[in-house]
């Protein structure tokens, strides 16, 4: 795949990944926006409940306050039997008082001894309630009250007793239903410092407690007596929120608590609202992204197919034309192979009846310059014969081991005195069946191609073992026996390894080569099956191999002994 290619599917593959990110990012940030927003109006909401709840119970104690100053005003230093001869009209004083304000529930007055000597209630109770305490439970019905003492002085410095005020839960109760109206799952309560509710709504069976871990009633016991204390307490305990508030200078908390999902209610609906619309969005957004991905990656498929059917089709052509040539350079060779080996014929038997009857041919030198002419005509017309395909091959089972040992004192010659070479035959190499003479010629082709790189001077390397070849995608059952030459010489450029094959292409100077080794090379091995790879870089020499098929006439089990018995032939005749 091309790299313009890549580029631009790394682009759509980015742009899916945008179309599912981006919108759900926005989501994400705009939940998170209006989730503070909600906290922040809740918290808002909440303080101003509890601040209308304080309000409400200041306005009580105030009142209280000065209805227990009226009366320590009224009784004076009255003495406990001065207090009990005006009871009756103490009595009538308090009843009025609780006519005008509703709130209260009773008004008693107690001496010193806490007994008790004033009340509006129609009986009478036990003894005072324990000093300090804002909390008192009604004797008849068990329902908590809010008490509030005042004591009185004389002016000799000696309290006679207290003033008493209570008033009932019911009060609160009452109000803070209003107060919570419309609030769903909301509550609200008044909390004496040590965690006493006093009163609630929704109501509280009997006198309860906040829980002793509440980090609410912890808040509570850390205020400070003086000033007015606001809080917002933002806690898990039973999933609520709440907000409170100190009662003036008292011991005294109003508190507002409402719980989260009803809180939270209207921003969760917002964003459903807003996820019903984002995330189709998101949904198409992602399919259209892949859809387009999907085509463009189909499109760029189906051009690269397109490129490599150009290529295959163009390479077919080149082929055909080199193929074309090729033929018409084998009819042309053929053609003048047989001319000149007619000639040939003509010249040896004209030099065979020029020799004396019985006389070798080196009694006359010219003799012996025309005899030696005509055996390396032969062998030029040999090449050209092999080359056009015009003479028929006698393929014959040869093993590596033993051909290439047999040829390598004419390698060496070929190769000349400064040129080492290092010949390597593995003893898993196959055997191989093709023309003997064929092989050896393409051998000297490829040892003088490699002289003339090495400039006649270095190491020639010549290897046989069995591999696979690498251009070629067929293979064939047997296998393959690998045979290449290799040097440290120059090597090729790409331009010039691509046209190597063509007959008659050669860059050595006119006169010292036809161009006809590398292609004699490659129709060898086309003839018998396999195919010649070149691998060559400037710089780092080059290597050509030849791909054989291996025998089918030798079964692998066999084949070790008889290399060790072909090892060990030998020529009596050359």
């Amino acid at each position: 795949m091309k790299t313009g290619d890549e580029h631009s599917l790394r682009l759509m593959r980015v742009a899916v990944v945008l179309a599912g990110v981006l919108p759900l990012l926005f989501l994400a940030v705009a939940a998170w926006t209006t989730y503070g927003d909600s906290i922040a109006a809740a918290e808002a909401s909440l303080d101003e409940l509890a601040l209308n709840a304080e309000r409400h119970a200041l306005r009580i104690m105030d009142h209280n306050e000065v209805v227990m100053q009226q009366m320590v005003d009224l009784l004076k230093d009255d003495d406990d039997a001065r207090v009990q001869a005006r009871e009756q009209e103490l009595s009538d004083l308090a009843r009025a008082i609780l006519v005008r304000l509703p709130h209260l529930n009773a008004l008693s007055v107690w001496n010193a001894e806490g007994r008790l000597l004033v009340s509006t209630l129609p009986f009478r109770r036990g003894p005072a309630s324990e000093p300090g305490r804002m909390l008192a439970l009604d004797p008849m019905t068990g329902e908590a009250q809010l008490r509030s003492t005042r004591s009185r002085a004389s002016a000799t410095g000696h309290a006679p007793g207290s003033v008493e005020l209570t008033v009932a839960s019911s009060y609160f109760s009452d109000f803070y239903r209003q107060l919570t109206e419309g609030k769903s799952r909301s509550s609200a309560a008044i909390v004496t410092q040590d965690g006493f509710i006093v009163a609630s709504w929704p109501p509280a069976l009997g006198a309860v407690t906040l829980p002793e871990g509440s980090e609410l009633l912890r808040a509570m016991k850390g205020a400070s007596p003086h000033g007015i204390l606001t809080g917002h307490v933002f806690v898990r305990e039973d999933g609520r929120y709440a907000a409170f508030r100190r009662v003036g200078r008292h011991p005294l908390f109003v508190a507002v608590a409402q719980h989260s999902a009803a809180l939270l209610a209207e921003w969760r609906r917002q964003m459903l609202l807003l996820s019903a619309i984002v995330l189709p969005v998101t949904l198409a957004l992602v399919l259209v992204s892949w859809l387009a991905l999907l085509r463009t990656r189909s499109e760029m498929q189906a051009r690269r197919r397109l490129e490599e059917e150009t290529q295959q089709r163009l390479g077919a052509e080149e082929a055909l034309r080199h193929a074309q040539k090729l033929d018409a350079l084998g009819q042309l060779a053929g053609g003048l192979a047989h001319d000149f080996n007619n000639l040939l014929t003509v010249v040896a038997n004209s030099a065979e009846l020029l020799r004396p009857p019985g006389a070798p041919s080196s009694v006359r030198p010219e003799l012996a310059t025309i005899v030696r002419a005509v055996k390396t005509g032969s062998r030029l017309t040999r090449r050209l014969l092999t080359f056009s395909r015009r003479q028929a091959p006698s393929p014959e089972v040869l093993y590596p081991q033993a051909a290439l040992e047999d040829v390598r004192e004419i390698l060496q010659t070929t190769a000349g005195r400064g040129i080492t070479i290092e010949l390597q035959v593995d003893a898993e190499t196959p055997a191989i069946e093709v023309d003997r003479t064929e092989l050896e010629m393409a051998l000297i082709n490829l040892v003088a191609n490699a002289r003339d790189a090495l400039g006649h001077q270095g190491t020639l390397e010549i290897r046989a073992r069995r591999g696979e070849p690498v251009e070629r995608p067929e293979r064939h059952p047997q296998g393959y026996a690998v045979i290449s030459v290799s040097d440290h010489g120059p090597g090729m450029s790409a331009e010039v390894r691509d046209r190597a094959r063509e007959a008659f292409f050669t860059t050595k100077p006119a006169g010292h080569g036809t161009g006809l080794g590398l292609s004699q090379v490659h129709s060898f091995c086309a003839h018998a099956g396999g195919g010649a790879e070149i691998r060559s870089e400037l710089g780092a020499g080059t290597t050509v191999s030849m791909f054989l098929p291996a025998s089918a006439k030798v079964s692998p089990l066999t084949r070790g002994a008889t290399t060790v018995a072909e090892g060990r032939q030998g020529r009596l005749l050359h």
